[in-house]
């Protein structure tokens, strides 16, 4: 009888729901997922999600922005920004050293960079607003909001190519969602946090072309950054594959 996909990952043979743990790190990221990454088996936001406790995924509509994320925003809750790439883009690692003066800039017509250097704002804690789509629905997503357009810029340090290969013609030099958010991570200091997130990945992409192909040998679990410190929250090889995919 053949086997239904799992009705979470959408993986058949593969299932890898349990294979991912929360790692620790108080990073806030917030992935203006594309409509289509929803339904995307490759899709690497949702891993983010799995791994990072503080993450919340809205699915963009060019017509109703989320108010409940505005609100917030308006309050003061967090200092929102955008990662971008841009001529004004603040380097991330910068950021992470002066986090006192992270400020939101309202009016994009003035340097972000000015407006970081003459402000002394009240801190807020640091919320990363990721457009987790591809690159060209990405700027079609910023161009059609706003809300998003006026949100000061941040950019990630020249980092290694990407190792991500599920989909073809990716833009040289352009990292994947989970890249993406394990380079911010790094440029937080959660240094460990960033190389598991890269495991994951790897054991992602691993399984992903496994359950596409038909294999259904186990294979192993996501390797491990720092099995000292985390060998309490690492699930088995065997709790990762346990799971009956049949009727799920």
């Amino acid at each position: 009888m053949a086997r239904s996909p799992c009705r979470q990952c959408g993986f058949t043979y593969h299932c890898i729901c349990h294979c991912y743990w929360p790692l620790e790190s108080q990073l806030q990221c917030v992935l203006v997922m594309h409509e289509n990454e929803a339904a995307r088996q490759s899709n690497t936001g949702k891993l983010v999600k799995a791994a990072l406790p503080h993450t919340q995924i809205e699915i963009w509509q060019r017509k109703q922005p989320p108010q409940a994320l505005l609100d917030s925003w308006a309050r003061g809750d967090v200092s929102p920004w955008l990662l971008f790439p841009s001529d004004d883009a603040i380097p991330a690692d910068r950021l992470f050293a002066d986090p006192a003066r992270s400020v939101s800039c309202e009016n994009r017509l003035v340097s972000c960079a000015e407006t970081l250097a003459a402000t002394n704002a009240p801190r807020a804690p640091l919320q990363f607003v990721v457009l987790d789509a591809t690159w060209q629905q990405a700027r079609k997503i910023l161009n059609k909001s706003p809300w998003l357009n006026r949100l000061p810029r941040v950019g990630l340090p020249s980092t290694a190519a990407s190792q991500y290969t599920l989909r073809r013609n990716q833009p040289e030099g352009h990292l994947c969602t989970s890249e993406a958010v394990s380079a911010l991570l790094r440029s937080r200091g959660d240094v460990d946090a960033a190389t598991q997130l890269n495991h994951f990945l790897a054991h992602f992409m691993e399984s992903y072309e496994a359950d596409r192909h038909h294999q259904t040998e186990p294979l192993p679990a996501a390797k491990v950054a720092d099995a000292k410190r985390m060998n309490k929250k690492t699930p088995s090889t065997a709790r990762c594959h346990a799971r009956r995919l049949s009727g799920l």
